[in-house]
């Protein structure tokens, strides 16, 4: 860019995105499956794998780590019913070939990573990656050059494990060929061009006299530590033969010698550029920057900072360098209380039914209710695998839910329970949980299984001492509520004669779930009951909290060794003072929004909000919030934002 002379440095391959498919190829063959580079292969941009099909199991894979569970089946079973409704008008589908993919890599058979992968598995893996190439090379008009460099080193690949003696391959030796394979071939960019001053990449090469000399990229980017490569017995019999093997401590005097030649060769002018950050991470200044500053007095002297305009106005005779240019911070402004919708308030009024999500969202966060389930506005999902405390809810709630549907679950004794999900664990992880089945998360296995058979017995326990059997889990419940179709599912459903208890199962909590009981903001648990009454009273309610194995519920009616959180208060009076408030909410919430005013509350509007409504009749409305909506999707929409 400044008209120098190009040096002609080579660099990396242009195809390197191309064949990372190459590493990951090899996950397939494997079991336990690891989600981690599963998500990578399907994240590819390259893949031999349609790009729909790749995104679905991305997604789904983000939330629930695994293959084969019910819901993947149901997702695949769904993508090839909509492509071979698309295919029937598009040519360009070819629903066969994508079958074809979709076998190939994920109904194939798997092996033990602890043991070995016959050689004629691996083979087949790269042949096919081989093959695939090619045809996606003529199909592009044998445009992308790259695929065919990805098909000449998935046939190097093939033919080395041809040649290999062993009939089948450890995970590390097939990953030591494909490693030896692997490894993207410089490219020269540009060609070197007359005038251009000679570069090296080691320091080591710098071997004779050098008038002036720039060391780019002056930081610490040595192996700070040496280890042989030799066990002692092996360099005791090689020294016995007249082999001497260059150990550590020979390694880094050559080190030390070689770092300090280019310094001392320099005759005239050393220009020495002291980066902070590569590529993103900080680095620290080489090694010898400390032996010049014990040197040297007053380096300052000879230091330019480029940051600085002194710095830059010093080096601007040698080289013109980019120019700062100061960008004002642009706010997005503060949060007003309302948003006023004026035209299209027609399709701002009361949707045919509501779930729970949707209702608090309306009662609590109007704009929310707006955004999500009016204008639609949904965040797509991470292609990332969930942390470990919402995996281990999401696995918690389908052991207990395969645990409940057991028949006479409610009289089993806890060597029992343990042995089910003892039995259980194996199929559940590898489907939903693949996570925790590699290698060195054994700890972090066993310690949540353990919670998970402490937890189960608890609950049975807690249904044996209160005559509670389960009626059913994952319980769809419906119902009216002020004029209102309500739809909900209850985690679990129990029945003790006439009477109906329902429970909602949480991973963690505790604390929280007091505190909405308390201060009677439980609304789930009281939609819950009314619906599960069947017009008749109410359900018992309780949150369970899995992690602890502790029943979280008003009083101890239902269930008593539990310690009530409001033990003096009539449930029911409760129960109705609620579900009026709820109704009451309803219709203001419905009020303001089918004239186009949005309320929107965090703790920037509270203020305002409480002018607005202070000759407003609040006192029978549920309590409002006074903090932020906690994980909002929509901050930059409301100017939350900084």
């Amino acid at each position: 860019s400044e008209g120098l002379p190009a040096l002609g440095m080579p660099s990396a391959s242009l195809a390197r995105p191309t064949l990372q498919v190459l590493k990951l190829a090899t996950v397939f063959l494997w079991k336990p499956l690891d989600p981690f580079k599963l998500m990578e292969f399907v994240s590819l941009a390259v893949k031999p794998l349609e790009q729909e099909l790749s995104n679905r199991i991305a997604d789904h894979m983000s939330q629930m780590p695994g293959l084969d569970s019910d819901s993947w089946k149901r997702m695949i079973a769904q993508y090839f019913e909509e492509m071979e409704a698309r295919a029937a008008y598009d040519d360009r589908i070819d629903l066969n070939r994508i079958r074809d993919q979709y076998r190939f890599w994920f109904r194939r058979q798997r092996y033990d990573i602890s043991g070995r992968v016959p050689r004629e598995e691996a083979i087949a893996v790269f042949n096919y990656l081989q093959n695939w190439a090619k045809e996606c090379f003529d199909e592009n008009e044998k445009k992308n050059s790259s695929l065919l460099v990805l098909q000449e080193q998935a046939r190097r690949i093939r033919e080395l494990l041809l040649a290999l003696p062993e009939e089948a391959l450890t995970h590390l030796e097939l990953e030591r060929v494909v490693r030896t394979i692997y490894e993207p071939a410089p490219v020269q960019l540009e060609e070197r061009e007359q005038g251009a001053p000679d570069y090296t990449s080691r320091a080591g090469a710098v071997c004779g006299p050098v008038p002036s000399l720039v060391w780019w990229d002056f930081t610490q980017s040595e192996a700070e530590h040496f280890f042989s490569r030799w066990y002692q017995p092996e360099s005791d019999y090689l020294q016995q033969h007249g082999i001497l093997l260059q150990g550590p401590e020979a390694e880094n005097q050559l080190q030390l010698w070689q770092r300090q030649q280019p310094i001392l060769r320099t005759t005239q002018r050393l220009l020495l550029v002291i980066p902070q950050y590569v590529n993103g991470q900080e680095r620290n200044p080489h090694p010898l920057m400390g032996d010049l500053e014990a040197k040297c007095k007053n380096l300052e002297r000879a230091t330019l900072d480029m940051d600085t305009e002194e710095g830059r106005e010093a080096f601007a005779p040698y080289l013109q360098l980019p120019a700062y240019e100061p960008l004002e911070a642009r706010q997005l402004g503060r949060p007003k209380p309302f948003i006023q919708i004026r035209r299209y308030l027609n399709r701002l009024q009361a949707r045919e039914q509501e779930s729970f999500s949707s209702l608090r969202d309306l009662f609590y966060y109007p704009y929310q209710w707006v955004f999500r389930h009016k204008v639609r506005l949904r965040q797509p999902a991470l292609l990332s695998i969930v942390k470990d405390h919402t995996l281990f809810g999401n696995l918690a709630h389908r052991f207990f839910e395969r645990l409940l549907e057991q028949e006479g679950v409610h009289r089993w004794a806890q060597e029992q329970v343990e042995a089910f999900i003892d039995a259980e664990q194996a199929d559940l992880l590898q489907k939903e949980g693949a996570v925790l089945l590699l290698y060195g998360r054994e700890p972090e296995r066993t310690a949540f299984l353990q919670k998970v058979k402490l937890s189960a017995w608890s609950l049975i326990r807690h249904m044996q001492e209160n005559g509670w059997q389960v009626e059913a889990t994952e319980a769809p419940l419906e119902g009216e509520l002020f004029g209102l179709k309500i739809v909900g599912r209850a985690d679990l459903l129990l029945r003790r004669g006439e009477e109906r208890a329902v429970l909602d199962l949480k991973w963690r909590g505790r604390r929280r779930r007091e505190e909405l009981i308390r201060n009677e903001e439980d609304l789930q648990l009281v939609i819950y009951a009314k619906m599960a009454g069947n017009g008749q009273g109410w359900a018992n309610t309780a949150f369970y909290i899995m992690e602890e194995g502790q029943l979280v519920a008003r009083n101890n009616y239902a269930f008593q060794s539990v310690i009530g959180v409001a033990p003096d208060a009539d449930a029911l009076e409760v129960n109705q003072r609620v579900l009026q408030r709820m109704a009451a909410t309803y219709e203001w919430r419905m009020q303001q929004i089918v004239r186009g005013q949005i309320e929107v509350r965090c703790a920037q509007t509270q203020s305002e909000l409480e002018e607005a409504y202070a000759d407003a009749p609040l006192l029978d409305l549920l309590e409002m919030k006074t903090e932020d909506a906690p994980f909002d999707d929509y901050r930059a929409l409301i100017k939350l934002l900084e």
